[in-house]
């Protein structure tokens, strides 16, 4: 085994270390940036002069698939449970290159568009564009880092929420809609955003001797901020389902606060 290898394999590792090139991360990341810019081009011609009800379906529309992804992941190597620090494939490589061509794009659309306040959506991205980076280049802890990106189950709901409340008139039984939306939607965030962090901070609390220390730091601190950013995410969505409710001066119903949410 050679020195670099060394660098990246423990002793307990339950499954061999095997590098993949990172010209394959440049590759997908490319190929994902440019389909997101594809598909937001199409869907400028729908919403044509609300960048918000945009960005909100491109979400939308990552959370879907990557959520797929993920699901698709699971049945093609459920061993990655037994040690998702050591295991890895190219499948589940793909996903998390891919995630960061969306949140890349992403990225650079809040710059490019949104009149609102981006800075935690920003700071959201810049985060996990590192994290997902240091995976891929080491192609080490992509298990956890799939773990990380199960986030996206809790996205479908709390985008699709924002889409119905928008257009209302497109769906039938929207009551019933609304109320399996707003169930999934606490179910998920709770499971998938509150859950995963907390199994990830035990994780790298038992297996911190498999980590460098300086990693290890890195990935403590990433998985706190994302943490802190779920808590803030989630009193926005108590205090919108609150709004919500409440009706406005002129007789309306608020149906949302033209906030950016992080996938």
């Amino acid at each position: 085994m050679d020195a670099h290898v060394n660098n990246y394999f423990h002793p307990t590792d339950a499954f061999p270390y095997r590098p993949i090139k990172p010209i394959w991360m440049i590759i997908y990341t490319s190929l994902s940036f440019i389909l997101f810019s594809i598909i937001n081009q199409t869907i400028r011609s729908k919403y044509v002069t609300d960048w918000l009800k945009q960005n909100t379906l491109l979400s939308f529309i990552h959370s879907m698939i990557c959520s797929i992804l993920l699901l698709l992941a699971v049945i093609h190597a459920p061993e990655m449970f037994e040690d998702p620090l050591s295991h890895s494939n190219m499948f589940n490589y793909s996903i998390i290159a891919f995630s960061i061509g969306y949140f890349l794009y992403d990225f650079y659309d809040c710059l490019q568009n949104s009149t609102s306040s981006i800075v935690p959506i920003l700071f959201h991205h810049i985060v996990v564009i590192t994290f997902l980076s240091h995976v891929l280049i080491r192609t080490r802890t992509v298990g956890y880092a799939l773990y990380a990106l199960s986030l996206e189950v809790n996205s479908v709901f709390l985008h699709a929420r924002r889409l119905v409340r928008w257009h209302p008139s497109s769906f039938q039984n929207l009551n019933f809609l609304k109320a399996f939306i707003d169930i999934g939607n606490y179910i998920t965030f709770i499971l998938f955003r509150f859950g995963v962090v907390v199994v990830a901070l035990r994780a790298l609390l038992i297996q911190r001797n498999r980590f460098e220390p300086i990693i290890h730091l890195f990935t403590v601190m990433s998985v706190c901020a994302i943490g802190i950013l779920n808590i803030v995410l989630f009193y926005r969505l108590l205090k919108n389902q609150i709004n919500s409710k409440t009706k406005s001066k002129d007789g309306k119903v608020m149906i949302d606060n033209d906030i950016l949410m992080p996938s």
